[in-house]
């Protein structure tokens, strides 16, 4: 199926009164007075354009209003003219409005609701959208034979647009996870990327279509996505090609691992192409294999088959040995570890593996002391640099705020302050927060830099996260000045020697990490 496109379709001009058949306002009246906030409660709607237009969650009471519907912001400042899908049922302020009609679903709402807020600029606070100005508003939308609105075409678009952005979601995940499985499993390894014609020797086949040959003992490789790209066995003693290789689907971005000699379908279209290089074997192939599907499904398809130089141009990231090379040998340990002989089951044996380690890595199961922070890092003080002085730029900037993981700002000043690798502790403001900061980035003079005499990432985090659970003891009047810091105390899990357990620490964060992706992936493979 080709890709859909916008401007593959008709468009026409439709007034918003005539899309809906019920246009129906918000009920709240005051939020304080008609609702009451609870943790399990239904989505309360304000004007706002933020967060899909929740602002809280409150009690279901008389003013609940069903959902499957399009939410319009009156007024309100910045949010006038904002519109978005709202599924759930909710409670929303009558500064808002929401329209119903039989067309509206998930897909078909998001679709529409994008184009309404494209109207958003013609709104403000004093200038806001009443009823009548929502009705008369106008608005393009893509049109069938008989010239009204296509409801299918926007309903698969936004599938398809969904799909692609879940792969590269499930994509960026899954590549993280088997970095995570590598550290999990103590292999630690630089990563690095290469493009497939670095590393890879190409080739191309020539078998026909299979229609040309008769049954025989010679597998026939096709764009099939099953049973390993396997057609069928066929008879002949032309056009074979060599076995360790991995033949690339040029549709569907797959990769298999071939131990044997086959005739692969070539021709033009949807023929395969094979990537050699004297380091794979079984193991490690399939290592690469997930690594490359992960890279290349959602950049293959019937439009824009993946062969020629966007094959060779691919990237991917493998880790790495001394020499800056591809480490085949950590490739297949990793998954000779795993006992994987599925190139689907790796990430699922990677969760295997943190089943058999929560045991291990138990909080409740270690020894603890106390340590003074000054014993594990290196404290120092950041540096102001004022409103006036900041130039916009890349660089985070730490303040003193309990959000965004501490970034105030993103600036293109720089000064000593600048580091990598640090725990930000605020002791002003938000005082007592601590975040990790794996990026370099520039400090506050409201925050102290931690810089942690065991380097590692994981560890970080988990002191980091410990510093904070002391956050109560300090406030606007106690603050976490950096001698106050040096002798403050901190439980940290520790060894038979008595010194903190850097490797507990840096196991439990990574199995918490992957068990909180596996959460997002479970949820985008729906």
């Amino acid at each position: 199926m080709s890709k859909l496109t916008l401007d593959s379709v008709e468009w026409s001009e439709f007034k918003v009164g005539e899309l809906f058949t019920d246009i129906q306002k918000g009920k709240c009246k005051n939020e304080n007075l008609e609702t009451e906030v609870s943790d399990n409660g239904i989505s309360y709607i304000s004007a706002t354009n933020k967060n899909n237009g929740v602002s809280n969650f409150v009690k279901p009471n008389h003013l609940m209003q069903k959902g499957n519907c399009i939410m319009f912001v009156n007024q309100g400042d910045g949010g006038a003219g904002y519109s978005v899908y709202k599924s759930e049922n909710f409670i929303a302020t009558s500064s808002t409005s929401f329209g119903y009609a039989k067309w509206i679903n998930k897909y078909t709402g998001i679709f529409v609701s994008t184009i309404l807020s494209q109207l958003k600029s013609k709104y403000s606070f004093g200038y806001g959208r009443t009823e009548k100005r929502l009705k008369n508003d106008r608005i393009m939308l893509p049109i069938d034979k008989q010239g009204k609105p296509n409801w299918q075409f926007m309903e698969d678009y936004i599938k398809q647009e969904i799909k692609e952005q879940s792969q590269k979601i499930i994509n960026y995940y899954e590549n993280k996870v088997l970095k995570l499985g590598f550290k999990l499993l103590d292999l630690d390894v630089e990563w690095k990327e290469f493009k497939i014609k670095d590393i890879f020797s190409i080739k191309s086949v020539k078998g026909k279509t299979i229609t040309n040959y008769e049954n025989g003992n010679i597998p026939y490789i096709s764009t099939s996505t099953n049973n390993n790209g396997l057609n069928n066995f066929i008879n002949t003693k032309e056009n074979i090609s060599n076995k360790n290789c991995i033949s690339i689907d040029p549709i569907g971005g797959k990769a298999f691992f071939h131990e044997y000699d086959f005739v692969g379908r070539g021709g033009a279209g949807s023929a395969i192409n094979l990537l050699y290089n004297e380091q794979l074997n079984k193991y490690s192939a399939l290592f690469v294999c997930k690594i490359i599907e992960n890279n290349a499904i959602d950049k293959a398809s019937y439009g824009i088959q993946l062969n020629g130089n966007r094959l060779k141009n691919l990237k991917i990231i493998l880790p790495i040995d001394r020499d800056g090379n591809p480490h085949w040998e950590y490739m297949s340990k990793f998954i000779q570890n795993l006992e994987v002989k599925s190139i689907k089951n790796i990430v699922q044996y990677i969760y295997i593996q943190i089943k058999e380690k929560l045991k291990e890595y138990n909080l409740k199961n270690i020894k603890w002391k106390e340590y003074f922070i000054e014993e594990i890092c290196d404290i120092s003080s950041g540096k102001d640099i004022y409103e006036k002085e900041r130039i916009e730029g890349k660089i985070p900037y730490i303040t003193s705020t309990s959000n965004n993981n501490g970034i105030g700002y993103f600036i293109s000043n720089t000064n000593e302050t600048l580091d990598e690798h640090i725990i930000s502790v605020n002791r002003n403001g938000s005082v007592g927060y601590s975040f990790y900061h794996n990026y370099k980035a520039l400090f506050g003079n409201d925050t102290r830099k931690l810089k942690l005499k065991y380097q590692n990432e994981f560890v970080g985090k988990f002191i980091s996260f410990m510093l904070l659970q002391q956050r109560e003891k300090y406030g606007y009047g106690y603050k976490m000045g950096t001698a106050r810091l040096k002798r403050q105390k901190i439980m940290l899990p520790s060894n038979i020697n008595g010194n903190p357990n850097y490797d507990f620490m840096k196991k439990y964060m990574i199995i918490q990490e992957i068990k909180q992706i596996k959460k997002i992936l479970d949820y985008y493979n729906f």
